[in-house]
């Protein structure tokens, strides 16, 4: 008898650990399977209404991800009272990171009413506490305290920055305009933004709309950055000996000489890739021509900020820019009005035009064919259960 039972309490302090496991890890649930507890736990959709059909369930390895595997979750979800929803979500090794849902008829069903969307959002963040087991979402979900969903407001807590805003979209001026409210969380450190990580959560006329989790995606690989001011002269100087270069009617380049004003100069320093995965401050320094050199207003810089390393310099072109001067030049109708990195003259527009629908003609096919080829389940059908 104290075998059984010393083999009964074993039992259970193998099995705690498991159980008190958040469901985003849960080894044996496949991403179709956690898609429907994402969906059940997390936005709280009342799934007993609806009739579930999986779609698709693809695998991608993207390039810039280093290899790490990327799996697509579509499902068509038709409910009662004419309720009709398409959800897709995204995962990164076999952690979901991306939840979109999309109405197509009718209005979600949710377990309970949205009722103010600062709550819902504090909410769905609790719930995704829960679901994840990160530490993060309950720290996000306090910097709502300070947040005023009618204005547009940026919180900082640590190295966590929390922007809001809502903005008013007119898809059809016959219809009521869609009120979108965005939620999101960017890690920052020393006050460098890392626009790489960041946590979304988007709201569609108050109604759960997308949702995004990238916070722990790129590590950080460097922290030290010049001066503004050593970034710029850096920047000026590479400027001075950048080649401006024209291409003209009959297809040769000519070079064009230029002058730089000392003033604006627009300079931005934030974290970018320079290795897979990983991020450096790096610097994005525009300066500006005292006139429009045809279609080139300007040149920009790119620095990495930590070793002073300039990464690219190439001409701003096309129309706008801070310069509001026309070009004495008046080309004729044969020049080209590009610069090397800018539009395309009018002779050759029709030729790159159907080159460009050809080319995104066959990448689109590409894609399709992939996708069929990695489906790895037929659509199936989950009837609604029966109501109590």
């Amino acid at each position: 008898m104290k075998k059984f039972i010393s083999s009964i309490v074993l039992l259970l302090v193998l099995a705690f650990p498991l159980l008190q496991m958040p469901k985003a890890y849960s080894a044996e649930l496949t991403a179709p399977e956690k898609t429907l507890t994402f969906l059940t736990d997390v936005v709280k959709l009342d799934m007993t209404k609806y009739t579930v059909t999986l779609v698709s369930n693809w695998v991608d390895y993207p390039p810039h991800w280093g290899g790490l595997a990327e799996e697509d979750v579509r499902y068509n979800l038709d409910g009662v009272d004419e309720s009709k929803l398409e959800v897709t979500c995204k995962f990164r090794e076999n952690m979901l990171y991306s939840c979109s849902l999309d109405v197509l008829k009718g209005s979600p069903i949710f377990v309970q009413p949205s009722t103010n969307i600062l709550d819902e959002a504090k909410s769905l963040l609790e719930r995704y506490h829960a679901y994840s087991g990160a530490s993060y979402p309950q720290e996000m979900c306090n910097m709502l305290d300070k947040v005023d969903v009618t204005k547009e407001m940026t919180v900082t807590s640590g190295n966590i920055k929390l922007t809001t805003s809502s903005q008013d979209v007119q898809h059809d001026p016959a219809m009521e305009a869609i009120i979108h409210t965005y939620f999101e969380w960017m890690y920052t450190v020393n006050g460098v933004d890392a626009p790489q990580n960041v946590l979304r959560v988007t709201f569609e006329n108050g109604i759960f709309k997308f949702f995004r989790d990238d916070w722990n995606l790129f590590k950080i690989g460097s922290t030290s950055a010049i001066s503004q001011e050593e970034a710029i002269n850096l920047a000026r100087n590479a400027a001075e000996d950048y080649k401006l270069q024209i291409y003209l009617g009959n297809n040769t380049l000519t070079d064009v000489e230029f002058n730089l004003v000392e003033k604006p100069v627009t300079a931005e320093l934030f974290m970018y890739p320079r290795e897979t995965l990983t991020v450096y401050p790096f610097w994005r320094i525009e300066v500006y021509f005292d006139k429009c050199y045809y279609s080139a207003y300007g040149i920009q810089v790119g620095i990495w900020a930590d070793t002073k390393q300039i990464e690219y310099c190439k001409s701003l072109s096309g129309l706008g820019g801070p310069i509001a001067e026309e070009d004495p030049i008046e080309p004729s109708t044969e020049q080209s009005l590009t610069s090397e990195n800018g539009t395309v003259s009018s002779m050759n527009m029709y030729i790159i035009t159907a080159t460009a629908i050809i080319a995104l003609v066959g990448a689109s096919l590409l894609i399709y064919f992939r996708k069929i080829r990695k489906t790895t389940k037929k659509p199936e059908t989950i009837m609604p259960e029966e109501s109590t």
